[in-house]
């Protein structure tokens, strides 16, 4: 759902958090995991396929975002840049894995999983209080229900089962495992493990309240 409201954004604002940089080519570094581990920590072929769902979810976002919210003569260095980053974060996936080995690669998956999510809440955050714009910006990404009585949204549009649930949701698998089998997730109950977690859901529980700021204080300017 948050991929589905992020293309929608992008598609019709032609416009995303961090397009005035190319934001977009992080992505490469989403998709080099999922398509790694996707083969790595996965045994069967029906698990690879639902692994390979959020690349290509990924895959679907970086193409609209960039060739609606981008310049012809930028399309084609990020679309090259994208597909090296790709390729790249694949062979540093590959090699980190040999550095630090262990039984389907399990604990790197964890680690660089939760790396990469830290950035992507605070750039939103950082990227909507900046240029105090909503454009490619959405409470539809969020889960926040009250916040559709302040904002006067439609219920279609209050329908937000996203990434604010969905950072919840991953976050209190890996703790079920610890909970229950401590002695093979011993890392995710670590000091390091819940600052990065709580550190990561800080902007996304901060997100939707700047959001409303911002769509109010630019409503109510004058045109």
């Amino acid at each position: 759902m948050c991929y589905f409201f992020c293309m929608l954004r992008a598609y019709r604002d032609k416009a995303y958090p961090g397009a005035s940089y190319g934001g977009i080519q992080y992505l490469c570094l989403t998709m080099a995991y999922e398509i790694y581990y996707a083969f790595t920590t996965t045994s069967t072929w029906f698990e690879k396929l639902a692994f390979l769902v959020w690349f290509e979810f990924d895959l679907g976002f970086a193409a609209i975002a960039i060739q609606h919210a981008h310049s012809p003569d930028q399309r084609k260095r990020l679309y090259r840049n994208m597909i090296c980053g790709v390729l790249a974060g694949v062979l540093f996936l590959r090699w980190l894995a040999k550095v630090y080995p262990d039984e389907r690669e399990q604990i790197t998956a964890y680690w660089t999983g939760i790396i990469l999510q830290f950035p992507i809440g605070w750039l939103c955050l950082y990227s909507l209080w900046k240029n105090h714009d909503t454009s490619g910006h959405s409470l539809e990404m969020w889960y926040v229900p009250f916040l559709n009585m302040l904002t006067q949204r439609s219920f279609a549009e209050g329908l937000r089962v996203t990434r604010y649930l969905g950072c919840f949701t991953a976050y209190g698998v890996f703790f079920w495992r610890y909970l229950n089998v401590p002695q093979n997730w011993a890392y995710v109950g670590s000091a390091w493990s819940i600052w990065t977690i709580v550190l990561t859901l800080i902007p996304e529980t901060l997100y939707p309240f700047v959001y409303v700021w911002v769509f109010k204080t630019r409503k109510a300017k004058p045109e």
